[in-house]
């Protein structure tokens, strides 16, 4: 990467931590360097990004190929030859005579030509290369861009797995301990075999659900593995406290729709296209316009042939000048050429004022999906705190014998459901925050 576009980089960071809001600092650092190690993990073995770095060095070779057009061409040639005699005729061929020839020919010659005026089409050549590069350094980053996002997707998602799994496990172990109470109760002539039969099989339903998620824990963690391209990498899961909700807030929609107009890789990407599709408008100009090139020639030929009888000696003869061309075709030929180009051009400007749109509509969507998951989390922390409150009672009145084992079991799955739910909510913020930064191209 050249030391230009490192600063650009550069730049670019500095704008993003200037733009964003200042919550996006606050996120814990335990998550943070989570992530970080996987985006590194990618970076190395992601096949995606290593052919889109590829890509860019292929880019950057196209901007020196293009550069060489300013330099001067350089043609050699040398030849030997064997002559045969030559026959003179008269007009009607009606007679001959034999001239002989000096058998053994040789030429050589060496030309130089610099175009010191092409209507500016090498410079535009030179330009539409650097455009490419930039081009494939957008790309790069966009595809850096959707394997962050969806590795923070697949990490996230296995954190919720877990989580869930140990909501399963602790309301299975609380399910076992009145499994055995129950035993008890009916030890006792107090409770009922069909009241351990309806709790047993809600146990198993926990037990269930638990494989199941473990299950799928597994292939998500396969997931991850492809997406990182390396099944070796260290998939560390983090503590709850990596995932602390007090660190999000909800700031101006405004900062993130300048963040995104300023920082967005398909926005850049688009404009590039215009500014692309001007260049290529130039490169067309170039063709209606005279081209001005410095000529040198040295020549060594022999025989000389033009002579009768031919002279049997080399002839050496050079000179310098200045050579002009004109197309005359281009004439009929470029103006159509061009006025494509530039039906191009509008073309790629309306589609950028469209593309703005719609990333303005995003940023929108996932800064409301953000605060709605805010206000998702904290009623279904609420939900937790009323359905163990619930379960509470009604084990209580259970254990007194004035609630139905049916009304027990009704509020253990409310509160499993709860809890569920809010392991879900808790994981959906922090992956909404990191919509909307998506959304803004600031992974």
């Amino acid at each position: 990467m050249t030391e230009k576009m490192r600063h650009r980089i550069a730049l670019a960071l500095s704008a993003i931590l200037m733009f964003l809001p200042a919550y996006l600092q606050a996120q814990t650092a335990e998550l943070q360097e989570g992530l970080a190690r996987l985006f590194a993990t990618a970076e190395q073995h992601n096949t995606t990004l290593r052919s889109l770095e590829t890509a860019l060095q292929v880019a950057e070779a196209g901007v020196n190929s293009a550069k060489a057009a300013k330099l001067p061409d350089i043609t050699g040639e040398a030849a030997v030859s064997y002559l045969g005699n030559a026959r003179l005729w008269n007009r009607h061929f009606g007679e001959s005579t034999a001239a002989p020839m000096p058998h053994f020919g040789n030429n050589f010659s060496l030309s130089a030509q610099q175009v010191v005026y092409g209507g500016g089409g090498i410079n535009a050549s030179i330009k539409l290369a650097r455009q490419g590069s930039e081009l494939a350094q957008l790309n790069a980053e966009d595809g850096k861009q959707r394997v962050r996002f969806l590795l923070t997707g697949l990490y996230l998602q296995l954190h919720n797995l877990r989580n869930g799994r140990e909501v399963y496990a602790a309301n299975a172990a609380l399910a076992r301990q009145l499994i055995e109470q129950m035993h008890k109760r009916r030890e006792q002539g107090i409770s009922l075999r069909n009241d351990i039969t309806r709790y047993e099989l809600q146990l198993q339903q926990m037990l269930l659900g638990e494989t199941t998620l473990r299950d799928r824990e597994s292939i998500v963690r396969q997931q991850l593995f492809t997406a990182l391209g390396t099944d070796s990498a260290d998939v560390a899961l983090l503590s709850e406290a990596a995932f602390d909700d007090a660190a999000v807030g909800v700031e101006s929609e405004a900062a993130w729709q300048q963040a995104a107009g300023t920082q967005h890789v398909g926005l850049q990407r688009s404009a590039l296209s215009v500014d692309m599709s001007r260049t290529k408008e130039r490169l067309v100009r170039a063709e209606l316009l005279p081209h001005v090139s410095l000529l040198a020639q040295n020549h060594l030929d022999g025989p000389i042939t033009t002579e009768v009888p031919p002279i049997n000696k080399n002839l050496n003869y050079w000179f310098v000048g200045v050579g002009v061309s004109f197309n005359f075709s281009a004439l009929y030929k470029s103006r159509r050429k061009l006025r494509e180009t530039r039906l191009s051009t509008s073309f790629a400007s309306d589609e950028h004022a469209v593309l703005r749109s719609q990333v303005s509509d995003e940023v929108h969507e996932a800064y409301v999906n953000l605060g709605t998951a805010r206000t998702e989390l904290a009623v279904r922390r609420k939900n937790v705190q009323l359905a163990s409150e619930n379960y509470d009672v009604v084990s209580r009145r259970y254990e007194g014998g004035l609630a139905l084992v049916t009304d027990l079991t009704d509020a253990a799955s409310m509160k499993l459901d709860a809890e569920l739910a809010l392991t879900d909510a808790r994981i959906n913020l922090i992956y909404c925050l990191y919509k909307l930064k998506y959304a803004c191209g600031a992974m």
